[in-house]
């Protein structure tokens, strides 16, 4: 059990070997605290401490600790200030700690100034010298003025100067200064508008390296209803800047069934190359997991995110006297679109643009747009709904550019009869491609149509059976044009008992057409990890609740194929509840 809080080490400059060894050597430790509090109801609090942390001959340190929390009027000042002198077997310091605010508080106008600091010296007693690792200071000096309530509308103006200092050539000098200007706001509030806007400028200086650096942090947020939430707006935008780590990676071997990836040596050289591990399938597959590689490359990002969302729900005109009014009321759309871009912050001329495309300093994108339209909108009575959307991915990575894009069509028709039948029907068309600079044998475009029509029955409550059908043809249109016509058959039953189990029961019938190259990233993608000619799937998914405080759940997965054997897996989990 913890026996100090977390900070105690850094709070009294103890280093862990002085803990373990006055543990190891059975030696006494004391942990004095003394506190003295003055307290007015007209002028608030004062408090003193003197603590005192000793460890038998290892260590022994003092702390004066300061604590004010005073009112005048509309003025109220809070300050914690420490002095801390330590003696160890081999070192010595002095700490030094003060956070002080002022704040006036006024109901229309409010601001304040604050001021904090960190001075830490420890010296190495046999060399004379400050610890390089431990000893450093700080200042920092802020200025804010408000108008308006901080719950309702308000408008923020502040700026921040700081200063930090490190061990160079064995003196405290000073190595880097930062001015920071923000503005923080919430402009409107109400039950239909909501605008708020926070803005950060910060401009750094290296002084060791004659550097500077530029950085930007915002964020606006607007959110609009109108005509009775007849139409729902929402608007966020969204800049950053800070440093990334450069992506190296590997793939490491784990536990069979606890990975992600799963290795195929292409080439049949033997060797595990990066172009070679694929997103596993099936859990007997996933083998590897892939992990980053330490490095102390740091590249400096710009970072813009923009996302806009628009809801129309004509469902307020339900209840009016015109049939077009009752008519629309049957309709719902929702649009949604978001796109995120990390660029190279060269610190001279920083783009705040998120719709620019920069080919030479753009690190990643994320786009994605999706439109959805529904008639009688969960009521499974002749409900329909048709979606359209549009996705893109780049990342550059240490060995080149790789980027993803998915555009398609989806329509899905649900409709129950006599409350036993529920039928519905999905359809597909869909491109998607994949692109790797270096990677030519992971580049494809996948042209696919889908179709999947599957009739439920609702025995009752705790009973279905479900029988489905699916075709899917998927076309390469680039490189060696692999084509693959895929029919699935399947059936599938759904058991439970009022929430305290339930059962699973799936079988899936596959049969692949396939044309073109095998045993490549392209046709294990268009197969997604099945083989050629017939193959089975089961699987049993059984979840009971024990007692309140403790479930099992039981998985297990079987597949065959015409030209493997029989491959079974299975978990077994028993989760308690505390």
């Amino acid at each position: 059990e913890r026996l100090y809080n977390p900070e105690f080490n850094r709070d009294w400059n103890i280093n862990i070997s002085t803990i373990n060894g006055s543990i190891n050597e059975l030696n006494n430790q004391l942990l004095n605290i003394n506190e003295l509090v003055f307290s007015s109801l007209d002028f608030g609090q004062i408090n003193y401490l003197f603590e005192q942390v000793n460890f038998s001959e290892n260590f022994n340190g003092n702390r004066h600790i300061l604590k004010t929390n005073l009112k005048a009027g509309l003025f109220n000042l809070e300050s914690n200030a420490s002095v801390l002198n330590t003696t160890a077997t081999d070192t010595k310091s002095i700490f030094l700690r003060s956070n002080t605010r002022l704040k006036y508080e006024g109901k229309k106008i409010w601001g304040g100034i604050h001021h904090s600091m960190e001075s830490n010296k420890k010296k190495l007693i046999s060399l004379d010298q400050l610890d390089p690792l431990i000893s450093q200071q700080f200042s920092s000096y802020e200025g804010f003025i408000g108008i308006g309530d901080l719950s309702k509308e308000f408008l923020k103006l502040g700026y921040i100067y700081r200063t930090n200092d490190s061990v160079q050539s064995y003196q405290m000098q000073q190595v880097n200064r930062s001015d920071n200007y923000y503005l923080d706001s919430k402009l409107i509030q109400s039950n239909n508008t909501d605008l708020s806007l926070f803005f950060n400028y910060r401009f750094f200086k290296t002084l060791s390296e004659n550097t500077t650096q530029k950085s930007i942090n915002s964020r606006l947020y607007f959110k609009q209803n109108l005509f009775k939430n007849l139409f729902q707006l929402q608007t966020v935008y969204e800049t950053s800047s800070g440093q990334l780590p450069r992506q190296d990676f590997t793939y490491v071997l784990v536990e069979p069934g606890q990975g992600y990836f799963t290795w195929f040596d292409y080439n049949e050289n033997g060797i595990q190359e990066l172009e070679e591990f694929e997103v596993a399938q099936f859990a007997d597959q996933a083998d590897y997991i892939r992990i980053l590689l330490p490095n102390q490359i740091f590249i400096n990002t710009h970072q813009n995110k923009f996302s806009q969302s628009i809801v129309i729900d004509p469902l307020i005109l339900k209840n009016l006297d015109s049939a077009k009014k009752k008519f629309w009321s049957h309709f719902y759309n929702v649009t949604n679109y978001t796109i995120d871009r990390k660029d190279r912050n060269n610190f001279q001329r920083i783009n705040l643009n998120p719709f620019i495309s920069d080919p030479i300093n753009q690190l990643a994108l994320n786009s994605n747009f999706r439109n959805q339209l529904f008639f009688n909108r969960g009521k499974q009575r002749y409900t329909m709904s048709y979606s359209y959307f549009d996705t893109q991915q780049t990342n550059i990575l240490s060995f080149g550019s790789v980027g993803q894009t998915d555009r398609g069509h989806q329509f899905n028709f649900t409709h129950k009869i006599q409350n036993q039948w529920l039928i519905n029907l999905q359809t597909n068309f869909e491109k998607n491609s994949n692109k790797s600079d270096n990677f030519i044998s992971k580049n494809y475009l996948l042209k696919q149509f889908l179709i999947n029509p599957k009739v439920s029955y609702l025995l009752d409550n705790n009973k279905q059976f479900d029988l489905f059908y699916q075709f899917i043809e998927k076309s390469n249109l680039i490189q060696n044009l692999e084509n693959l016509e895929q029919h699935r058959l399947g059936v599938s039953a759904v058991f439970t008992q009022n929430q305290k189990a339930a059962i699973n029961i799936e079988f899936n019938y596959f049969s692949n057409e396939y044309k073109g190259t095998q045993n490549t990233p392209v046709s294990y993608q268009m197969m997604e990890g099945l083989q050629i000619g017939n193959n089975y799937t089961w699987s049993l998914v059984m979840q009971k609740k024990l007692t309140k405080y403790l479930d099992l759940n039981i998985n297990y997965f079987g597949r065959k194929s015409d030209i493997s054997r029989t491959i079974h897996t299975g978990t077994v989990q028993l989760k308690a509840y505390f």
